[in-house]
């Protein structure tokens, strides 16, 4: 199972759709999930320590142990990581013992519909999943509105991104 983590609706979601379109016409399992429809209180410990881990992030956390990779869509925030994703993040982080537990080893591919390119959204999860122990494939799905994301570029990607995560 590929779980595709949309981080915003919009061109993001027609990108997730179209992956995932993509994975089903090569029988590869995955599943999208909308973070902004997870409605996750923001994260701060305080929160935690008095209501607990919201039972949506346990619940995305299992299917997180389940999958065999992750894609994930976001949009540039200010050159930046979107809060939604950053907060997402931060819950699944505070699950068990192990912060890393659900990167650890995971196979990721990112990709975004950014105004701006975001080659600077691209460079921080990156820099971030290496460090919580992904493995990041090495190029990206990018789309702009100027720059619409070409057909053949998307499928040599995928079936890189397919390769790898059957290996």
């Amino acid at each position: 199972m590929v779980l595709i983590f949309v981080a915003s609706l919009n061109e993001n979601m027609s990108l997730a759709n179209m992956i995932k379109g993509k994975f089903d016409s090569k029988n590869i399992d995955s599943k999208i999930v909308n973070l902004v429809d997870l409605n996750l209180p923001m994260y701060d410990t305080f929160k935690e320590q008095n209501d607990g881990i919201p039972k949506v992030a346990i619940d995305l956390a299992k299917q997180m142990e389940e999958a065999t990779a992750y894609v994930f869509i976001s949009p540039e925030y200010n050159f930046g990581v979107p809060p939604v994703l950053v907060n997402t993040i931060a819950w699944i982080s505070r699950i068990g013992d192990d912060f890393r537990k659900l990167f650890t080893l995971k196979k990721i591919q990112l990709a975004t519909h950014s105004g701006s390119g975001g080659q600077d959204l691209l460079n921080s999860l990156r820099s971030q999943f290496t460090r919580l122990g992904a493995v990041v494939m090495p190029r990206e799905i990018i789309a702009t509105y100027e720059k619409k994301c070409k057909e053949d570029s998307l499928e040599r990607i995928l079936s890189q991104f397919e390769t790898f995560i059957k290996e």
